[in-house]
């Protein structure tokens, strides 16, 4: 179940925010859609399109796991994907 983002914590809203608009900078820069950047090579779904939408625009926090999986994707490091936020 993703995490909604909780305006009570400090700083969280606008970091969400941060990484949404670095996934989809490196989505479109890569050419995938959203549904390809959920699946895997194979074409298995881990993250359905909606999710990916709510990600992008920092309406939730994605997990650990979920950002691997998605800067594996985008063929960059996990930490890479969050440096400088």
């Amino acid at each position: 179940m993703p995490a909604r983002v909780h305006p009570d914590v400090p700083g969280e809203p606008a970091l969400a925010k941060r990484v949404g608009l670095r996934i989809r900078t490196l989505r479109l820069r890569k050419g995938l859609t959203m549904s390809e950047l959920g699946s895997d090579r194979r074409g298995r779904v881990y993250f359905e399109k909606q999710y990916v939408w709510k990600m992008e625009t920092g309406r939730v926090t994605p997990t650990l796991p979920a950002l691997s999986h998605i800067a594996k994707r985008l063929g960059t490091s996990l930490a890479s994907l969050l440096r400088g936020l």
